[in-house]
């Protein structure tokens, strides 16, 4: 559907929009915020890469098989990025206290230093436009975030059967 037909589709919808024109809205606008805060990613690191270190540094030390459960990749997936994040030093694997067959992935301080400076210019450049909007809408933004924060912790299914 064109975008034009599903802000057309949104805006006539009675009882509020419908799924499928306000998924085609949201979805392009957060491609498009995606590619915007991009440009203030590490451009040697691809977005895998960027978010398995963003949950090294929030949830380290942790194991592969946690890592993979968290980033809904499978083991082996995350292992390679494992691999290529300690390459670029900016994750090390340390042995795991409770079982002497695993590892733990932990961020170096080089690896906690480039999320910390990427997040904070990413972040300030959504601050910026954040402090243009009004009481209302930034309440409003608080609960779609927390909607979209939900849709990566459960899958629709789950949500049938809590509803």
């Amino acid at each position: 559907m064109p975008v034009d037909a599903a802000k057309a589709d949104i805006r006539t919808e009675p009882g509020g929009p419908s799924p499928q024109a306000l998924a085609s809205r949201l979805r392009l606008s957060m491609i498009r915020l995606s590619r915007q805060l991009r440009r203030y990613d590490p451009s040697e690191l691809t977005i895998a890469q960027l978010s398995l270190l963003a949950s090294v540094v929030r949830g380290g030390p942790i194991g592969v098989g946690q890592l993979a459960e968290i980033e809904e990749l499978p083991s082996p997936a995350v292992t390679r990025l494992a691999d290529k994040l300690e390459e670029a030093g900016l994750v090390t694997r340390r042995a795991n206290p409770t079982d002497r067959r695993g590892v733990h992935l932990v961020a170096t301080v080089a690896g906690e230093r480039l999320l910390a400076q990427r997040w904070e210019s990413g972040n300030a450049w959504l601050a910026g436009h954040l402090i243009a909007l009004s009481d209302e809408d930034r309440v409003a933004l608080e609960r779609a975030v927390t909607v979209l924060e939900s849709f990566t912790t459960q899958n629709p299914e789950e949500k049938e059967v809590l509803a």
